[in-house]
């Protein structure tokens, strides 16, 4: 058996918000279109195909396919008013999986960061699964009525954090239990937040989500725009920065980081 997995690096979707939601500045966040061009910016929305010797694994889903048809009925008018969004035909995480001759019910776990809806969104397109993930934490504290509509019929397994050897607080969970990938608590921009580090064969890959949203956040200690917990999300960057400049790193990747594009590892 493979002792490393490997990791595909998908966009499923486009996004553009003010960039303060990005990179925290004010209090308030304005609209997309409140303080004009200038302050915009354009960013992938990412999902992950991580194959490991045990089974494929999805990493949050991107856009929704009805974001082409009927975006304010599946964002809602406040979203809706707030982002601009869009999903090119051939890039839904059920699209980008087709292309791989991946069916859904081929995916044994589908592992949510946290509950945002660009990171929630195309659950729906992944109910065949075998599995839905997320941390106890989130969904015990960043549940919503207003979300519900986006994994509706989805059975969540909320798995209880445990200690591991990684993370500004050692704990997450060992997904298989052969050290290849880990579950990594990292609060603060949610309160269940996670990021995922993988071992491919070239050495660890950190998938960090949303803990910042580019490589400035964590080497500039920027927050989030949005955080439930300041001195946590602080803490989940620090451990960031620290973990990615050890030598046996491959990549260390942020979700809406302009300058990581479809690669394999």
């Amino acid at each position: 058996m493979k002792s490393y997995a490997k990791i595909h690096v998908m966009h499923a979707g486009e996004l553009t918000y003010d960039q303060s939601l990005a990179f925290k500045e004010m209090d308030s966040i304005p609209a997309v279109h409140q303080r004009g061009p200038e302050y915009q910016q354009k960013v992938p929305v990412s999902s992950y195909l991580i194959e490991h010797p045990k089974g494929n694994i999805v990493i949050d889903t991107g856009w929704h396919e009805d974001i082409r048809t009927n975006p304010k009925e599946h964002l809602g008018e406040d979203i809706y008013q707030f982002i601009e969004y869009k999903l090119p035909e051939g890039k839904s995480v059920r699209e980008q999986l087709a292309s791989k001759n991946i069916q859904t019910d081929q995916i044994d776990a589908v592992v949510i960061t946290h509950l945002d809806v660009d990171h929630i969104s195309g659950l729906p397109l992944l109910k065949n699964a075998k599995r839905f993930l997320v941390s106890a934490p989130e969904w015990e504290n960043n549940q919503h009525e207003s979300k519900e509509k986006w994994y509706k019929g989805i059975e969540f397994e909320p798995f209880q954090l445990e200690p591991i050897p990684f993370g500004p607080h050692q704990l997450g969970k060992d997904l298989f239990g052969d050290g290849l990938v880990y579950l990594v608590y990292t609060p603060g921009h949610t309160a269940g937040h996670i990021s995922v580090l993988v071992r491919a064969e070239a050495g660890w890959v950190l998938l960090v989500s949303d803990v910042g949203y580019a490589e400035k956040s964590w080497k500039e200690k920027i927050l989030p725009g949005n955080t439930v917990n300041d001195e946590l999300a602080y803490q989940s960057l620090r451990w960031v920065n620290e973990f990615s400049q050890r030598n046996d790193v491959v990549a260390t990747i942020a979700n809406h980081d302009t300058k990581i594009k479809p690669t394999v590892f």
